[in-house]
């Protein structure tokens, strides 16, 4: 089925439902989909409900799927090191898009190694990608990545493990915080690539930016003493075992979803992330809390160095 310019694999998800003998499914969509739901429930050969809750990415699966026998994730790919509680069936969205290059991006290339990175919904092309990049006298690399990755050159918005040496590296898909996080922990730049657009930019003024943000959330919070560290409830994003590195002095707060209304109510100057990176790096202008990473509370407690920063990952 293709749908909004993605390609989803029924007749797979329909095959495994059968092996399992499910008779209902849970189905759980990201907020881009969430009201093309009839689509997936014409197709779905068992019922469905539907779950209203988040859906930002693999390491978001609901706590319980209740009487299902199943749970369908739509969107996203499969995260090897989850172990959830329950059946998954993971059904990915793969871009329709027709990837063509502009020739600006081979410019110099010749007799170098290239780097390709992408999400999930763009692997398909990058992969596509190599013939021409070969036919220029152009080697392309990717990168395996560690157990939270399940293809070649795929990164996500937590994990940059897929990083590989290069003479240069290239990034296809939309948004901006996946080249960034590249780009920080590579320590290199990063070409993007646009597909949606045609945009070619690079990553220099991108991570300055986000530095310079990051460095000042830790100056303000060098003089704060309501501090406390935010523990998700999440399979995919559940990081305790940072709490006893972080420090007992700070207060914990377990939460299931962590907004800025929540966190804010909460009354602390202070908030150190263990759940989602991007919550601290990319959301943080969201929160009137100030929203450190555990690397960055070490450096306002002097326990690391400023220039010992280093990209908030999950591994």
């Amino acid at each position: 089925m293709i749908l909004c310019g993605y390609r989803f694999d029924m007749d797979r998800v329909n095959e495994e439902l059968e092996q399992m003998g499910a008779k209902k499914a849970l189905l759980q969509l990201p907020d881009g989909l969430r009201n093309k739901s009839h689509h997936f429930k014409n197709k779905i050969h068992c019922d469905l409900d539907i779950w209203g809750g988040s859906c930002y990415g693999a390491c978001d699966l609901p706590a319980s799927i209740r009487d299902a026998d199943a749970l369908i994730h739509v969107g996203h790919s499969e995260i090897p090191n989850l172990e959830p509680s329950y059946p998954v069936i993971y059904m990915e969205g793969r871009s329709t898009i027709d990837l063509d290059l502009p020739d600006d991006i081979y410019e110099g290339l010749e007799g170098k190694v290239v780097a390709l990175y992408s999400t999930v919904q763009y692997l398909d092309q990058i992969y596509g990608l190599e013939d021409e990049f070969r036919r220029r006298g152009i080697e392309v690399k990717y990168g395996e990545g560690d157990d939270r990755i399940k293809y070649p050159g795929q990164i996500l918005g937590c994990n940059f493990s897929c990083r590989t040496d290069a003479d240069e590296h290239i990034y296809v898909g939309s948004g901006t915080f996946h080249p960034v996080g590249l780009s920080l922990s590579l320590g290199e730049r990063v070409h993007v690539f646009a597909p949606g657009t045609g945009e070619l930019k690079s990553t220099e003024e991108l991570v300055d930016g986000l530095l310079r943000r990051r460095f000042a959330a830790i100056t303000l919070a060098e003089e704060k003493d309501k501090i406390a560290i935010l523990v998700s409830e999440k399979p995919g994003q559940d990081r305790r075992e940072l709490v006893a590195e972080i420090g007992m002095e700070c207060d914990v707060v377990c939460m299931e979803e962590i907004t800025p209304e929540r966190v804010d109510s909460l009354g602390y100057d202070v908030a150190i992330n263990t759940a989602c990176p991007r919550l601290a790096l990319d959301d943080s202008i969201r929160f009137k809390t100030i929203m450190l990473t555990p690397c960055e509370y070490k450096i306002t407690k002097k326990e690391v160095p400023w220039d010992g920063w280093r990209m908030d990952e999950i591994r």
